[in-house]
């Protein structure tokens, strides 16, 4: 990643061997959300960092990251780096339609308006960031490296061809004379700009149509036939001034420093980061950056699942709960009324431990999790007709995956194990397949709808969809640590199928 162990140039990675990034999405993401938290984060990802979300980071780099994070919560500095991401995507952008430009002159002319843009974002951050109040390693060494970057002979140099090639390109004067088929260009020895005369020579011409048709055409940016022949009689006129321009473009073509542009690629992770979290959160839910611990303990306080919070339309309704696995304990028991929010728990605890192993803040107001290998899920999906077999075969064979990956330092959430059996065999199963879990030491929630799993043992803990106490079935989305009763969930159906007390005396007496 580096040259310099002191120095290191990575914003997201401390100095050591390179990191090997994760080459495709993990399995858990779909179930969990993730995908789609990643694609709200990066949007079309011009800059290749999804890589960054498929991939745990060690405990140095999360140290590290925080500290770029705890950092960014200064207004100054986080200033300084939007300016900078948002002024180098333009010289990107510049860069990128200098390339694609078919007439040499007009591409040159781009490349140029490209690097002294360049110079000016580049110098602007190296002076805002020495003056910003830092204390991450990482930003120290950014604002150390852009300072002695600014003040090296390659980028003086830089600056100054820019100046100067810009210079003699604005001072260019000309006059363009013709005379039936014939086109002349002069130099203008007055150097008076004949702009507004133009203009007013033809403006009994001026009608609405051909104003817009000359507004769309002076705004496109590739140049035409006409335009670019123009432009080789002007550089016959100044042959001097469009040689240094040629010059700066072959001289300056890869003015791009190498590790600048890491800079912007990484502080645009970091912002994008904070943009969705900030995004998501509104004014009324809370973000954080969480502790991580290897006693496998867990302790949340007003959770929310991020992927939610994220639409706007569902924001409002968001019911923050606090997840709490203490040290000894390995699996929470999800049970409880039917959509009253067990499976957004479950992604709940899966998207805060992935997101803090990543050393980002996360959708919670304070957060301890635990630190893992693998992050291990099993959520119902649609049946495969081009597999040609049925859902409890596939249950099987995936849950057979999981417990050929599982390690005592695994997380595993599982959603609805073996829902498409009788209740029986999917108590036999469950038990099965929970304790070989808990003999590998994982940690983890399972969503059921068997209250019986919860008297397995002392490390699995009930946890409960709660409903309203005076109206069972409206839920409340809260869901607390007590031992499972199985009165929400039967009242809940009970109502649903106009089997309750109340609407059976309705019936009877009608």
């Amino acid at each position: 990643m580096t040259d310099r162990e002191v120095t290191p140039t990575s914003l997201l990675f401390p100095p050591g061997p390179p990191k090997q990034l994760a080459e495709e999405q993990p399995g858990c993401f779909p179930d969990l959300g993730l995908d789609q938290i990643v694609t709200d984060v990066l949007g079309d990802d011009p800059l290749e960092l999804a890589a960054v979300f498929w991939t745990v980071a060690d405990a140095a780099t999360v140290e590290y990251r925080h500290g770029v994070f705890a950092d960014l919560d200064t207004p100054n500095v986080i200033a300084a780096c939007r300016t900078f991401v948002v002024g180098m995507a333009t010289v990107r952008e510049a860069l990128g339609l200098a390339r694609r430009l078919r007439y040499p002159r007009q591409a040159q002319r781009v490349l140029l308006d490209a690097a002294r843009r360049y110079a000016d974002v580049v110098g602007s951050a190296a002076d805002a960031l020495t003056r910003c109040p830092l204390h991450s390693v990482a930003l120290q060494a950014a604002a150390q490296v852009l300072a002695e970057y600014v003040d090296s002979e390659p980028f003086t140099r830089l600056s100054m061809d820019t100046r100067s090639v810009t210079a003699q390109l604005d001072a260019v004067k000309y006059g363009i004379h013709i005379q039936g088929g014939s086109v002349t260009v002069v130099a203008d020895a007055s150097g008076t700009d004949q702009s507004d005369a133009v203009m007013t020579a033809f403006a009994r011409f001026k009608h609405t149509d051909a104003c817009s048709h000359r507004t769309r055409f002076v705004d496109m940016l590739e140049m035409n036939r006409v335009e670019a022949g123009v432009l080789d009689l002007v550089a016959e006129v100044f042959p001097t001034v469009f040689q240094a321009l040629e010059r700066f473009a072959g001289e300056h073509a890869a003015f791009l420093d190498t590790t600048v542009a890491r800079y912007e690629r990484e502080l645009h992770l970091y912002l994008s980061v904070l943009d969705h979290l900030n995004a998501a959160a509104g004014a009324t839910l809370p973000t954080c950056l969480p502790e991580l611990t290897t006693d496998r303990s867990v302790q949340v306080v007003d959770g929310y699942d991020l992927q939610l919070a994220a639409q706007p339309d569902t924001r409002v309704s968001i019911v923050p709960n606090d997840v709490r696995l203490a040290s000894g304990e390995q699996f929470l028991v999800v049970t409880g009324a039917n959509q009253g929010g067990k499976s957004t728990f479950a992604r709940v605890f899966g998207q805060l431990h992935w997101m803090a192993a990543l050393g980002f803040p996360v959708a919670a107001r304070t957060a301890r999790l635990a630190r893992f290998d693998l992050l291990l899920t099993h959520f119902e999906r649609q049946e495969d007709l081009a597999q040609r077999r049925g859902r409890l075969e596939d249950d099987l064979i995936r849950v057979r995956n999981i417990l050929g990956q599982v390690t005592p330092d695994s997380i595993v959430i599982a959603n609805e194990l073996f829902s498409s059996t009788t209740a029986q065999d999917a108590l036999t199963l469950n038990e099965r397949v929970l304790r070989k879990l808990l003999e590998a030491g994982a940690i983890g929630v399972t969503v059921t709808f068997l209250d019986e799993l919860v008297a397995m043992t002392p490390q699995m803990v009930s946890v409960v969809a709660e409903v309203a106490v005076d109206d069972p079935t409206r839920r409340t989305f809260r869901i607390v640590r007590r031992p499972p009763d199985g009165l929400a969930h039967a009242t809940a159906i009970a109502e649903k199928y106009g089997l309750s007390p109340q609407r059976i005396r309705e019936r009877v007496l009608s």
